[in-house]
């Protein structure tokens, strides 16, 4: 049985399935990043897969000047030999987890290995084949495993450059080719894949770039200037749905609503609100991939409180939804436990001041870790 992304490749005519037999994707032992390269061999185009790979929220797709700054210390901690045979390279640490681009990003088994040798959790994004074996060379030199003899040059020969809109329909076959592989991929524009780049992005790798261009906002909830949260009960709590309940109402002194989203495994999962339209089945039922863009990515990867209007990505509106859609600003701090990130508290229709939510956001974090260090020593 193919990958499930090789499937969905299958399915929306970028690969043929004479492409499938011919890289051997239906063998279960067959390596992810051996699988990538058999099938850029075969003709689909690299930016194809990096495209697809983003379309699933594994963006945004990194570049060779990007992959070239990586972080020297986090690079240490992989083995040379480990990075080649995954086809990953560590880029750099973030409150979220260590940014790695991977020839395959959903590669569960790899996310675990580079987790234990990176020393925590990772957020895998994406870069071309070629850029990631280039970048791999000049990092981790003379740690190169056997490889098929250069499958991007036979890509090239099979079929020119070139990439189809992931966000269109189906492509149209075009007329078969007279090699093995019957082509149907057609021209693309490659602004797409850059369209869904996450302005953190851009800050975190020193470009620069403006700023989130949103409409003039309507007057915000009227909270009061100051909030008293009883911090006493969140030093009292025994559960962490405890710490979630008491933080969110909290809160609400000072905005409209609040939630609680916590991080696990690359995924911010709603567990908990309170007040204006929001509702715990709606807030449970919001699931959202740390790496799409979004406020919440900015969040996770800066570490800095964020304040200002609802984005206009697919994970801002899947946001807004939860939170009850009619909020015209909110507020995202950071949860720690330590120095790791748990979770964000988000609080729509905030008052002028986001400091009371900043301080419930800190009050949730050392909750957490008491309790936390209640449960090690057993008491």
């Amino acid at each position: 049985m193919a990958k499930g992304w090789v499937a969905q490749l299958l399915d929306v005519g970028l690969v043929t399935e004479a492409q499938v037999r011919a890289s051997d994707a239906r063998n279960a032992q067959l390596p992810s990043p051996q699988l990538v390269r058999n099938l850029i061999a075969q003709g689909l185009d690299e930016r194809i897969l990096a495209g697809f790979f983003v379309s699933l929220g594994f963006g945004p797709m990194l570049q060779a000047q990007e992959l070239a700054r990586a972080d020297v210390h986090l690079v240490r901690r992989l083995p040379g030999a480990n990075a080649h045979e995954l086809c990953a390279m560590p880029l750099r640490p973030s409150p979220a987890g260590a940014i790695v681009a991977m020839a395959d990003p959903t590669d569960e088994e790899a996310v675990r290995v580079l987790s234990e040798a990176l020393g925590g959790p990772i957020l895998p994004t994406v870069a071309k084949l070629s850029d990631l074996i280039a970048s791999l060379e000049r990092t981790y030199p003379g740690d190169r495993p056997t490889l098929v003899s250069d499958p991007l040059a036979l890509a090239r020969q099979r079929h020119p450059s070139g990439v189809v809109p992931l966000a269109h329909g189906k492509p149209t076959a075009q007329k078969a080719s007279t090699s093995d592989t019957g082509q149907t991929l057609q021209s693309f524009d490659p602004a797409l894949l850059a369209a869904t780049a996450s302005p953190v992005w851009d800050r975190a790798w020193d470009r620069s770039t403006g700023g989130r261009e949103h409409a003039p906002l309507p007057p915000s909830f009227a909270a009061p200037e100051v909030v008293e949260p009883d911090l006493a009960e969140l030093g009292r709590v025994t559960t962490r749905d405890d710490v979630v309940r008491a933080g969110c109402q909290a809160c609400l002194a000072a905005a409209r609503g609040a939630a609680f989203l916590a991080l696990r495994k690359g995924v911010f999962r709603g567990w908990d609100g309170a007040g204006g339209d929001i509702t715990s089945a709606g807030i449970r039922s919001l699931w959202v991939p740390a790496t799409n863009p979004s406020v919440l990515n900015d969040v996770a990867h800066s570490g800095e409180v964020f304040r200002g209007p609802f984005g206009q990505t697919a994970a801002d509106h899947l946001l807004r939804a939860a939170l009850g859609s009619r909020g015209r600003e909110i507020v995202i701090a950071p949860v720690l436990i330590g120095t790791r990130m748990c979770g964000l508290l988000c609080a729509i229709d905030p008052g002028s001041d986001s400091k009371p939510v900043e301080t419930v956001a800190e009050a949730m974090g050392r909750a957490f870790q008491r309790l936390i260090a209640t449960q090690k020593s057993g008491v």
